[in-house]
């Protein structure tokens, strides 16, 4: 597998294994606090799909959306119950425009363009911040997924390469 192509799988891989953590929360699973305060789901997602936009896709162009207060400004602005979150099937679709917009690029991008420095970094260091980023949120958003007993999500789990 070529660098490009393994870049490429991550990419796609980190898109789909978001959505497949979101696939089918609901209600009180997507914006509660608990177990233990984590952040919701909902906002966990939404942060996941900012991070990736402005990290991303503003460098190469504009960001693909607009984002709430609480999200866009986490740093200094923590989500709080209560906040407001799009439908579970918007933040999806806001993740897959943030997602396809990135690979679209990447599988026209040349050597130089992934080694350019359109934003704070060569874009290619970008790239494998966003992705050990949404990996290490995936990691948290199974786990609450779990405390809370959201157990169908757990046969869900696709190996790699899949």
């Amino acid at each position: 597998m070529e660098f490009r192509e393994y870049i490429l799988h991550q990419l796609r891989e980190m898109k789909r294994e978001l959505l497949t953590a979101l696939a089918d929360v609901e209600g009180e699973d997507l914006i509660s606090f608990e177990p233990c305060g984590h952040w919701p789901v909902a906002w966990i997602a939404e942060h996941c799909s900012e991070v990736g936009d402005g990290i991303l896709c503003e460098p190469i162009g504009e960001p693909v959306n607009q984002y709430a207060e609480h999200v866009a400004h986490w740093q200094r602005c923590e989500p709080k119950p209560g906040d407001a979150y799009p439908p579970r099937e918007e933040i999806e679709s806001r993740w897959v425009a943030v997602c396809d917009r990135i690979i679209s690029y990447v599988e026209a991008a040349s050597n130089e363009d992934l080694q350019a420095t359109p934003g704070r970094e060569p874009y290619i260091n970008s790239i494998l911040r966003v992705i050990n980023h949404t990996n290490s949120h995936l990691r948290s958003l199974w786990c609450i997924l779990g405390e809370r007993r959201v157990d169908h999500k757990f046969a869900e789990q696709q190996s790699f390469l899949a």
